[in-house]
């Protein structure tokens, strides 16, 4: 009798904690997959990853998939299903944040992989009402470039600007974005030009990296550079984060601005931007909603803010100084010596051709006057 009370005693700790351990089990064993557009880990991607993995904490965990196909058409792509179909092997996530367009297309055709799981889109543009209706079981962080906030930024920190270069490539939105920086630009096109190399008429085939590094170099003194972005060159080859820094670091003769931080840190003075990491945070922030029990489909697309900061080296090389409240990073730990400026292509010809031509009209007009 003894011995079954011994017994019975010690069982009771073995059942409170597997009772415990019941209550804890279904939030402990939520997954969350974090699809990536890229084929691979970048250091952008992989700070959108830690602000979603710091944002679930203990609620959740991430799983992270990337979708490296062999082509760009549709069909490609049914490799990379059987892939993840197998390493998922049936245990569907209880939530999928698609990072990026291909991504977010991605997980709508094989939405079976996932079943009844809502579907998160960040790091992109807001998709078209008809896309997010078929979808049904989906919300999402929409990610829009602050292109009017730092075409006002770059005159409001140094008036005397007389060009603006907006960089982009031949992706899909960039016309779109080249709209809305000539909307921006219409304040100051009294004072100012605004170019979009690679798009001018005569050279509109866009730009490779070389064409790229010259036209950061050539730049005036008087101009800035609105970086929007640049995931290709003209021929379609993919361009990485760290290309594109080691031109701005190497090449840069005059401020670039950017839209992300996907390149910040690379000699870029910053301006208004989306960090990768806050979109992560923020898609975290929907993922416990989610978690939480709260109907995907009565939650309505929400965009990510854009901040304001600046590396303090790149803003002493140019002789500038950040606004006030504005996040400074890199203060400069000495004398930083400031870069010279090489016309070395046609887009400061073509700057100089403009600005003797308005000299020209203007004289014209004086003088029949």
């Amino acid at each position: 009798m003894l011995k079954e009370r011994v017994t019975h005693f010690r069982l009771v700790p073995v059942f409170a904690l597997a009772w415990v351990l019941s209550l804890c089990g279904p939030v402990l064993a939520a997954e969350v997959l974090l699809l990536h557009s890229g084929s691979g880990p970048t250091p952008w991607n992989q700070r959108l990853a830690s602000g979603l993995i710091e944002g679930l904490g203990s609620a959740a965990s991430v799983r992270q998939a990337f979708l490296k196909a062999n082509g760009t058409d549709e069909d490609a792509y049914d490799d990379v299903y059987r892939q993840l179909s197998e390493a998922l092997a049936g245990d569907a996530p209880e939530a999928v944040v698609a990072e990026g367009p291909v991504a977010f297309a991605f997980a709508r055709k094989y939405a079976n992989l996932f079943p009844d799981a809502p579907l998160i889109f960040c790091a992109m543009a807001r998709p078209d009402p008809a896309e997010l209706a078929e979808c049904g079981n989906c919300t999402g962080l929409s990610t829009t470039s602050a292109v009017r906030e730092n075409v006002d930024l770059i005159f409001a920190m140094r008036p005397d600007t007389r060009l603006v270069v907006a960089i982009t490539d031949r992706s899909p939105g960039s016309a779109r974005l080249m709209e809305r920086v000539n909307q921006a630009m219409r304040p100051y096109l009294d004072r100012a030009q605004i170019m979009f190399p690679g798009f001018e008429a005569g050279d509109d085939r866009g730009l490779d990296l070389h064409g790229l590094g010259d036209t950061l170099a050539s730049v005036p003194s008087t101009g800035a550079v609105l970086f929007l972005g640049f995931s290709e060159d003209r021929d379609g080859n993919p361009v990485s984060d760290e290309e594109l820094a080691t031109l701005i670091r190497e090449r840069a003769a005059s401020p670039v601005y950017l839209a992300s931080d996907a390149v910040f840190g690379s000699g870029a003075v910053g301006g208004w931007m989306i960090p990768a990491k806050n979109v992560g945070a923020d898609a975290a922030r929907v993922a416990l909603r989610i978690l939480g029990g709260e109907d995907v489909r009565e939650m309505l697309p929400t965009p990510t803010k854009p901040v304001l900061r600046f590396d303090g080296t790149a803003l002493a090389r140019y002789g500038l100084k950040a606004p006030d409240k504005a996040e400074l990073i890199n203060p400069p730990a000495g004398k930083v010596e400031e870069r010279p400026i090489l016309p070395v292509t046609g887009l400061a010809w073509a700057f100089g051709l403009a600005t003797a031509a308005a000299l020209i009209v203007l004289l014209r007009r004086r003088y029949r006057a």
